[in-house]
């Protein structure tokens, strides 16, 4: 079977979650349909399994690393056009340009720099402190942390969202409250994380508070991948110089192959 012009888009959590994520999953799948140009696929890959706290544990984010980078060298090998990482905590990101060649997009590094180019300053509007916190301190190791004010968060669990579903003109009212928290800090821009909450956002018509801009995240990131497959085509490089030997490359991939 060709892979070429497919997206392997790539979760931090697990397949069989679906008691969780099938609100999410059906929603997430269906808007990457409509929103991916016509010349590309997308193809949905999970992990073995949900580690707890992945959104914004290091020690999560250590193991889901380790699945996520060996999917990109599989991902490569079968000759897809670009790896997409959808879930927030941008798991692999480094080591992926290390040891792969091929296209990569990572969400939340696509959305920060799409939410600089839109308004400067932006925040970030989350489920949870922890998670917002996470995604605070990778916008700063992008190097955007003179962009960020101080985001916003509601105290919830992945758990909730079936709930906020369910129920979701409470939960729009709860997070417009936290946003124009942001707002009077200074933000004209506000950008959801994780997955699940911007697809919430998307379903439910949110895409302003009070004239600001909220970002899609799932549509700056399949874009992004869009342009950096466009840019390859054209010789331009997908990363900057590198430490890594090209036969430690070869043996690191090999390693994460036999993980």
């Amino acid at each position: 079977m060709s892979h070429n012009g497919t997206l392997w888009l790539q979760s931090s959590s697990a397949d069989s979650d679906a008691a969780i994520w099938s609100v999410y999953q059906k929603s997430v799948k269906a808007h990457a349909q409509r929103i991916v140009s016509s010349q590309f696929k997308v193809e949905f890959h999970g992990v073995s399994t949900t580690y707890p706290g992945v959104d914004h544990l290091d020690s999560a984010l250590l193991l889901v690393s380790r699945e996520v980078v060996r999917n990109v060298v599989i991902a490569e090998q079968k000759g897809y056009a670009a790896f997409v990482q959808v879930s927030t905590n941008d798991a692999g990101a480094r080591e992926a340009r290390e040891i792969t060649d091929m296209p990569l997009a990572f969400i939340t590094e696509a959305a920060a720099h799409l939410a600089v180019q839109t308004g400067g300053k932006f925040g970030w509007l989350t489920h949870n402190v922890g998670s917002r916190k996470k995604m605070e301190l990778m916008t700063a190791q992008y190097g955007l942390g003179s962009s960020l004010v101080e985001g916003a968060s509601l105290d919830m669990t992945y758990h909730d969202f079936a709930n906020l579903f369910a129920n979701p003109e409470a939960g729009l009212e709860s997070f417009r409250h936290e946003a124009r928290k942001m707002i009077a800090r200074g933000a004209r821009v506000i950008v959801p994380a994780g997955g699940p909450l911007n697809m919430f956002f998307v379903d439910h018509g949110l895409r302003e508070v009070d004239g600001v801009p909220v970002i899609d995240i799932l549509a700056a990131v399949i874009k992004a991948a869009e342009q950096a497959v466009a840019l390859a085509a054209l010789g331009v490089p997908q990363r900057g110089s590198s430490l890594v030997r090209p036969e430690w490359k070869t043996k690191l991939r090999e390693m994460y192959l036999a993980a």
